[in-house]
């Protein structure tokens, strides 16, 4: 019986196990790196849940036995990012593992070349794409990076869709050139601006310090960023999609007055004084205008759609790699009328010839097509949004009965038709197209196991053109209609090579040795077309020809640089690094005797931590940093150093009458000794970890001086037959202290915490100029009334660049009051300002610096929270001590904002702000600072709250994600203007010292998004 027992039992067990081997499944496939899809043995490969699980062989490969199509396999190795795949009908599951870098083991591209975050000797901030905003309306990589580096600032010049940003990086040093950086995408030196697409770049590494600076030589002064673009992976094809619409809207408003109130306010100043009584607005006006409050703002604004779609394709072999993305953005203005489109396409490609050779190639195509506002900087009466904010008036109604827009004059005082600010924005076009094609071709040999080889032959060209037309009597030219068509093309070609030697000398010694040289040329041509009267609107800008006067501009230009460079790094034992550079240039915009340049720099770092002294310490990172090298600015354009010639009548044949010919221009003299603008720049620098890199930062400590500024200096016409010289006279120094903190304050399996915060001061002077001259930045401006101009923005010795100048507002002359520096202000309401030069008398001489346009310091706040799969992203921006020239405020308090009440009149004796002639009569129309505003501020720049959907049972999707974005969602400010980010260039140039002047440029936006990413 017992024995029938146990054969029973036998026999049960036999059946059992023989089904579950018969439902079990084999799984095999190859395990590979996925950075450069090399196999790897010894991978764990285990049932999850369970203890049963294989090796990898030595080719990577293995195979396993799983019960069912719903086992999980994880697939761990060590120093790799462990992962989870679903098994599902599949009987192949091939895997690239993901290396696991600690936060000092990431890799940090340098000029030609990378290196790991340890081994660093300068000052060089990485950002991966997780560490920057994307998504929403973001289009270009100065606005990826905003707020994030500290040391870098970005400003706007307005909000307008596809607007360039400005990048300035340690502080200005140079006055008259270009204070961007220089941007290497790919190893391709180029300006990307808004052409390139954000979802394509994988990191972003922005050299600050000159020593980093330094390989890139002539162009390194302003700093470099360094632009990775995503390539593609071995392993299994990807395809990733990434998909969002939003709805924007204006920040900030304007406080204006009801239309009651304005008209009284306006009528009691102009009753007062001289005025007799008599008001502006008569008792017929105010009946015709009685139930108008038109706000003008909300007319010409709207809520604006934003949409952007991305899809990516990459993948590769052991020997092959290939990323292939499209991308889409289009962006609604939120002024009517304007729009932004981009379309781009990139392929990045590399394959593997043998074990020695390798070719790569990086394309990229984008179409830029806008509609945008047609400003007229610093033309108070051309500005549309001037029009919007002053002219228009509340008690103007917007649209007539039949619907049409209001145009017609209803007020007695009435001398000009009136422009309805609807009307500038529908009726006038400012079409841009602009193609932007780029790529570069890189050629990789090892020529032994310690020298490799390097070509990188790269082309780029941008054309496009900007196609206007303005109808009567929204034309700049009143009643005459005009159009104009302006285009240009302009080329870059580039060709390098460079030859690197790695070496391992015993356990302790590393060197590095980098020679190079390069050769790059640039090429433009534009072409300008005009006409004014026409006679028919529709046929717009395309029938130039049909103009009564027509006007025709050409130019070409070319310029080449020619370099040298080498590298040297030094590693003992991983402690004591050493690096130094040497780079000459030689470019064809300089002088004669000038047209070469030699930049060398030296870093050094001892990472203490590594000694035996620091054993058991709480520091798992300690590195002192030191450097100093030189480095220069090229930015000037073409020719400058040369006498040039342009078109003159003053030739004469017969002597009697003259011909059109070409002859000296008589404007700017040559200068055979023109040279570089060079920076030199000392940074010290404390890397530092603490707790295994729980608390993690770095602190840096900078000054650097600039030489032989480029400016352009009067010079005597009579003598010379020119007017100027442009002639290096002059130097700044720019010093400044930059924290950047780290910390993993929560890392649970379930709940996760980081965050950091970065800060930044720079305190810049000018130390020497020519003499005692002065530079005036920018043209001369009243702010209104009739009064003449006056220069309100210059630069002296022992100044700062973007001081603000003027005069001191120091109250409202009383009645029966006189002040004695003002002998002619003998009417109670009159501005008064402060003698500064004490000399009795109030004339130009009394300006003086009245505030600053940079701020005193920045930082940025970012915190990340992780619940499973919920997630949140919080990222604060803050500019602080910098100050704005509110030009709208001067416009507003004229008559129609909520300060215009607060202005003196016969009416208003306790009235704390002057009367009519804040704006009108011999102390009218100064710049002062009552205009000039505190532009500090802290933003809730970016949030993003978004969901990771489980995957794990649909085996062709790896990852999901959804995600609700702002931007610009809160504001910190006691600026009274729009936005305080928004820095109109008064000159409508894109210089960095031109900023600060808030002159009724294209208000910034807030912007709520919803996206979804997937990973097929």
């Amino acid at each position: 019986m017992k024995l029938t027992k146990t054969f029973l039992v036998i026999i049960v067990f036999t059946l059992f196990t023989s089904f579950e081997l018969v439902a079990q499944v084999s799984v095999s496939g190859k395990t590979t790196d996925a950075g450069d899809g090399a196999p790897l043995p010894g991978v764990n490969v285990v049932i999850k849940g369970s203890a049963v699980g294989v090796t990898t062989d030595f080719d990577g490969n293995y195979t396993i036995q799983v019960p069912n199509g719903d086992a999980v396999l994880e697939f761990s190795y060590v120093g790799y990012e462990t992962q989870s795949f679903v098994v599902g009908g599949k009987s192949s599951i091939d895997v690239s593992l993901q290396e696991q870098l600690g936060y000092l083991d990431e890799v940090v591209v340098v000029g030609y070349g990378s290196v790991k975050k340890r081994d660093l000797t300068g000052s060089v901030v990485s950002l991966s794409t997780a560490e920057v905003t994307l998504g929403g309306a973001v289009s270009s990589a100065a606005q990826m990076i905003q707020g994030r580096a500290a040391g870098v600032e970005v400003s706007a010049n307005d909000g307008e869709p596809g607007q360039a940003l400005n990048i300035v990086i340690r502080g200005n040093t140079s006055i008259s050139n270009s204070n961007q950086p220089l941007y290497v995408v790919d190893g391709f030196p180029l300006d990307p601006g808004v052409s390139i697409s954000p979802e394509d770049i994988e990191s972003i590494d922005i050299l600050k310090d000159a020593a980093s600076a330094a390989i890139y030589g002539s162009r390194g002064s302003s700093g470099v960023v360094l632009i990775t673009t995503k390539k593609g992976k071995a392993g299994r094809t990807d395809i990733n999609v990434d998909i969002s619409t939003g709805i924007q809207s204006i920040i900030g408003s304007l406080e204006y007055l009801d239309w009651e109130d304005a008209a009284r306010i306006t009528n009691e100043l102009y009753a007062s004084g001289p005025n007799d009584g008599n008001p502006w607005y008569s008792d017929e006006d105010l009946a015709v205008s009685a139930g108008n409050n038109t706000n003008w703002i909300d007319e010409v604004t709207r809520n604006a759609t934003v949409t952007n779609y991305n899809i990516r394709a990459s993948g590769g072999s052991e020997n092959s790699h290939f990323s292939f993305s499209g991308n889409y953005l289009g962006q609604e203005g939120i002024i009517i009328g304007s729009e932004f489109t981009r379309a781009s396409a990139r392929l990045n490609a590399d394959h593997k010839f043998g074990n020695k050779t390798k070719l790569a190639v990086n394309l990229y195509s984008s179409r830029i097509k806008a509609n945008g506002v047609i400003k007229s900087p610093g033309s108070r009466n051309l500005s549309p949004f001037y029009s919007t904010i002053i002219r228009a008036v509340p008690g103007r109604p917007a649209y007539d009965p039949d619907g049409s827009i209001h145009e017609g004059n209803i007020f007695s005082r009435d001398t000009q038709p009136f422009l309805n600010p609807i009307g500038f924005f529908t009726t006038r076009i400012n079409d841009r197209e602009f193609w932007r094609n780029y790529g570069n071709l890189t050629l990789d040999h090892e020529i032994s196991d310690n020298l490799m080889a390097r070509l990188n032959a790269g082309y780029d060209r941008n054309s496009g053109q900007t196609s206007q037309y303005q109808p009567a009597p929204y034309a700049a030219t009143g009643d005459v209609p005009s159009g104009s068509i302006d285009a240009i093309s302009q080329t870059n070609y580039l060709l390098e090579g460079t030859l690197m030697y790695n070496k391992t000398f015993g356990e302790d010694h590393d060197l590095n040795v980098l020679a190079g040289a390069s050769t790059q040329e640039f090429n433009g041509f534009s072409y300008g077309l005009t006409g004014e009267g026409f006679p028919t609107d529709r046929t717009s800008y395309n029938n130039l020809g049909s103009a009564q006067n027509q006007f025709i501009n050409s130019s070409q230009w070319s310029s080449k640089i020619i370099s040298f460079f080498s590298r040297f790094n030094y590693s003992y034992k991983d402690k004591l690094l050493l690096t130094a550079t040497i780079r000459g240039d030689g470019a064809s915009q300089f002088g004669e005797n000038n047209k070469w340049g030699y930049f060398p720099s030296v870093s050094g770092a001892w990472r203490l931590s590594q000694e035996s002294f620091m054993e058991n310490s709480l520091f798992s990172d300690l590195k002192l940093r030191a450097s100093y090298g030189l480095t220069g600015n090229n930015n000037i354009s073409p020719y400058t150093s040369l006498a040039r010639v342009g078109a003159t009548d003053a030739y004469s044949f017969d002597g009697s009458t003259t011909s059109i010919g070409l002859g000296p221009d008589g404007e700017f003299a040559p200068n055979p000794n023109l040279k570089w603008e060079v920076t030199g720049m000392l940074n010290v620098g404390l890397d530092f970890g603490l707790w295994d890199d729980r608390l993690y930062g770095s602190i840096d400590v900078y000054k650097s001086d600039t030489d032989d500024l480029i400016i352009s200096k009067p010079l005597s016409a009579p003598s010379t037959g020119f007017q100027f010289i442009i002639d290096n006279v002059g130097s700044m120094t720019n010093k400044g202290v930059e924290v950047v903190l780290g910390a993993k304050i929560a890392t649970g399996e379930d709940f996760k915490w980081d965050a950091n915060l970065n800060f930044s001061t720079n305190d810049n002077e000018v130390t020497q100029l020519d003499g005692d001259n002065p530079i005036n930045i920018q043209v001369a401006r009243q702010p209104y009334g009739e009064v003449g101009s006056d220069v309100f923005r210059r630069i002296i010795e022992g100044g700062r660049i973007g001081d603000f100048y003027g005069y001191k507002f120091i109250g409202v002359l009383q009645e029966g009051e006189t002040y004695a520096p003002q002998p002619n202000s003998l009417n109670a309401g009159t501005a008064l300002y402060e003698d500064v030069n004490g000399d009795g008398i109030i004339n130009g001489d009394d300006r003086t610096v009245i505030g600053n346009a940079n701020p005193d310091f920045t930082l940025g706040f970012n915190n990340h929270f992780e619940y499973k799969g919920v997630y949140l992203d919080m990222f604060w921006q803050g500019v602080f001590g910098n100050d704005l020239f509110n030009f709208k405020a001067i416009a507003l308090d004229r008559q129609l904002g909520v300060n215009a009440a607060k202005r003196y009149s016969d009416f208003n004796t306790t009235g704390t702000l002057p009367g009519e002639n804040w704006f009108d009569g011999e102390y009218g129309s100064y710049v002062n600072d009552y205009f000039i505003e505190d532009g500090s501020y802290i933003r809730l720049k970016n949030m993003v709250l978004g969901y990771n959907i489980s995957t794990d049972k649909i085996s062709w999707i790896k990852n999901v994600n959804i995600y609700l974005q702002g931007q610009n969602l809160l504001t910190i400010t006691d600026y009274t203007g729009f936005d305080p980010e928004v820095s109109f260039n008064y000159s409508g140039t894109q210089s960095s010292i031109n900023r600060g002047v808030d002159d009724f440029g294209y208000p910034n936006s807030r912007i709520y998004s919803l996206g979804v990413k997937a990973t097929f």
